[in-house]
């Protein structure tokens, strides 16, 4: 499991901020119904670099360069099978987004291939080029929890729920309402305590006085920053113990989300330390911290759990259903 840990934060090279935009896209609330009765797409579109004309995939294709690109393929199935549900739910949240409301740069897509505004995905050709000559033995890890996902996808209240993962939580996955400042049921802070045990859930940054003050007045442009007084001092934490305000300078308030995102932290659970001129960042976890630890599903998949026991664990309140039952 330790050797995974590596692989996993290359997959998923989430920051703190970002994955809410690719996950909520130009939705108005997170508690928007995308609507309910959703039919089952069959297929999805996406926009490839600069093409002007969306491709269009089978939803087995689809799924299967998700996952290829956002878990290691050496995961257990059942660990894989959680991520390729959650890659069919995104999908299917998508449709009905673009749905309600399209996006003009999309050119009729329902999302591209920009890791930064849409969950990660692999062609067959980065595929094979990534995992070389275990090409074969990983699409056929790939096919086959794509077809167990393909009947099935995770809702809330009749509807494709915001998918949201990360590579490693601090102990605790964190709720959307301290990440993101939305309050959503099934996105709430749930034990994680078994990332804790991997070497890579803790990292270090070091960063001089001049190269912090430069990313928080880049960051935070109307704050009135004292460069003589700089300081960072944790003063509230959330349930998952990740910042949730952060005193900047004595005098100034932001939250831990947006520190951790101008400090280039891997995560907002983090303790500060300053010596000669430096600050010294020792982090838990990786990415925004909510929804599905694939370290943790890891884990729980190795000591038997389910597939859907991962997804009950990891979104609470929420029922999986078979596709075909809506059909």
């Amino acid at each position: 499991m330790k050797g995974h840990i590596q692989i996993v934060v290359l997959f998923t090279v989430f920051m703190i901020a970002i994955p809410f935009i690719a996950l909520l896209a130009d939705r108005p609330s997170a508690e928007q119904a995308a609507g309910k009765g959703s039919a089952v797409g069959e297929t999805v579109t996406i926009l490839f670099g600069d093409s002007d004309e969306p491709t269009q995939l089978t939803m087995r294709e689809y799924v299967i360069g998700a996952v290829a690109a956002q878990m290691p393929a050496d995961f257990d199935g059942e660990a894989l099978k959680a991520q390729a549900v959650l890659a069919h739910t995104y999908a299917l949240r998508r449709e009905e987004e673009e749905k309600l409301s399209p996006t003009a740069s999309l050119k009729g897509a329902v999302m591209s291939d920009d890791s930064t505004l849409y969950n990660a995905y692999f062609t067959d050709d980065q595929i094979r080029s990534y995992y070389g000559d275990s090409y074969s033995e990983t699409v056929k890890k790939l096919s086959a929890a794509a077809d167990y996902a393909l009947t099935r996808y995770l809702t809330f209240e009749g509807d494709p729920i915001i998918a949201a993962f990360h590579a490693i939580s601090c102990g605790r996955t964190e709720s959307a309402s301290n990440a993101w400042g939305e309050n959503i049921p099934y996105l709430i802070s749930v034990d994680s305590s078994s990332d804790l045990g991997l070497d890579s859930c803790i990292s270090e940054l070091t960063v001089t006085d001049e190269q912090l003050y430069s990313a928080l007045t880049s960051a935070f442009p109307k704050l009135e920053l004292d460069k003589k007084k700089l300081s960072v001092k944790v003063t509230e934490q959330t349930e998952a113990g990740c910042a949730a305000t952060v005193e900047l300078c004595e005098d100034s308030y932001i939250t831990g989300t947006d520190f951790a995102a101008a400090a280039g932290l891997p995560s907002a659970c983090f303790e500060a330390e300053h010596s000669d001129g430096s600050f010294t960042f020792t982090c838990k976890g990786r990415g925004h911290l909510v929804g599905m630890s694939q370290c943790g599903a890891q884990s729980m998949a190795e000591n038997g759990s389910s597939c859907e026991e991962i997804l009950s664990h990891y979104f609470p309140n929420t029922v999986l259903i078979s596709s075909e039952k809506s059909r």
